[in-house]
């Protein structure tokens, strides 16, 4: 560690991990830290509402889709492959249904986790 005060006398104050600490001498002030500018939003959590949001979406319609299509019956405009859509839309549609409410069920106890970290213990 290089600083001008200890220089010459050749040691230098760690902590008591072993990290090497600015020294601290009485005529020289000690340098400003610059203030840390903390992010309020964290973008992953982000990612995963938007994630969770087109999820559900995406799994409430495929299902009302390959509902609403059974529902009407065959249509000469129906083909073969567009019955066999419909048949894996609803195969998948409970499993983006259940990824969705358990990705929220997660978000939303990650958030309570968050904000009783804030708030003082009593």
């Amino acid at each position: 560690m290089k600083d001008h005060v200890h220089e010459r006398i050749g040691f230098r104050e760690i902590d008591e991990h072993g990290n090497a600490v600015q020294a601290v001498s009485p005529h020289v002030p000690e340098p400003a830290d610059p203030e840390r500018k903390r992010t309020p939003v964290n973008p992953f959590v982000i990612a995963l509402w938007v994630m969770d949001a087109g999820l559900a979406w995406l799994g409430f319609w495929a299902l009302t889709t390959s509902v609403g299509a059974m529902m009407t019956g065959p249509t000469p405009a129906q083909s073969a492959e567009s019955a066999q859509v419909n048949f894996m839309m609803l195969s998948n549609a409970p499993y983006a249904l259940l990824a969705a409410a358990l990705i929220t069920a997660g978000l939303l106890f990650w958030h309570a986790v968050q904000w009783q970290r804030k708030r003082p213990t009593r």
